[in-house]
C-alpha cells in the first residue's frame, strides 16, 4: 500500500499549534487507511474505512494515548456525501474523530483545519496505490 503524506492539516489546542503528520493509503478501491500522529503528545489515531465506491462506509478508529489502553470506536458513514469524493468523506470523518478525541483527552478547545488542496490530494491516494515505493 502506497502512503501519501497529507500536508495543510493544522491542529491546534487552545489556539496553540500542534506538530502532527497525517498519511493516507488505499488498498484497491475498497479500503482507505488514515493515520495522524501528534508526537509531542504521544497520540496516534488510525482510521480504517471499508466500502465500495458508492454506498455506506464502515469506519473504525484506533486511538493510542500515553498511559491508557488503545481505544477502538466504529460507526457507519452514510453513503453519497454531497460534494465529496470517497477519500474526502473519509478524511473529513478522520479529522472530526481526531478533534473529538483530542478534546476529550485534553479538556481543551481543539481545532483541526483542512485546506481544500489537502482534500484534493486525498483523492490522489488511489492513483498512487499502484506505484512502486519510491
Amino acid at each position: 500500500m502506497a502512503r501519501t503524506v497529507l500536508t495543510a492539516i493544522d491542529v491546534a489546542i487552545n489556539g496553540a499549534a500542534q506538530v502532527s503528520e497525517t498519511t493516507i493509503g488505499a488498498i484497491g478501491g475498497y479500503a482507505v487507511v488514515l493515520t495522524t500522529a501528534l508526537p509531542d503528545r504521544g497520540v496516534t489515531l488510525t482510521s480504517s474505512y471499508l466500502a465500495a465506491m458508492r454506498g455506506d462506509i464502515a469506519a473504525s478508529h484506533l486511538c493510542s494515548t500515553p498511559g491508557d489502553p488503545a481505544q477502538i470506536e466504529q460507526h457507519v458513514l452514510p453513503g453519497e456525501q454531497p460534494g465529496q469524493t470517497h477519500a474526502q468523506a473519509c478524511l473529513l470523518d478522520h479529522v472530526a474523530e481526531l478533534q473529538a478525541r483530542l478534546a476529550a483527552l485534553t479538556g481543551a478547545t481543539v481545532t483541526v483545519d483542512v485546506a481544500q488542496s489537502t482534500l484534493q490530494r486525498a483523492d490522489s491516494a488511489w492513483s498512487a496505490q499502484d506505484e512502486p515505493p519510491g
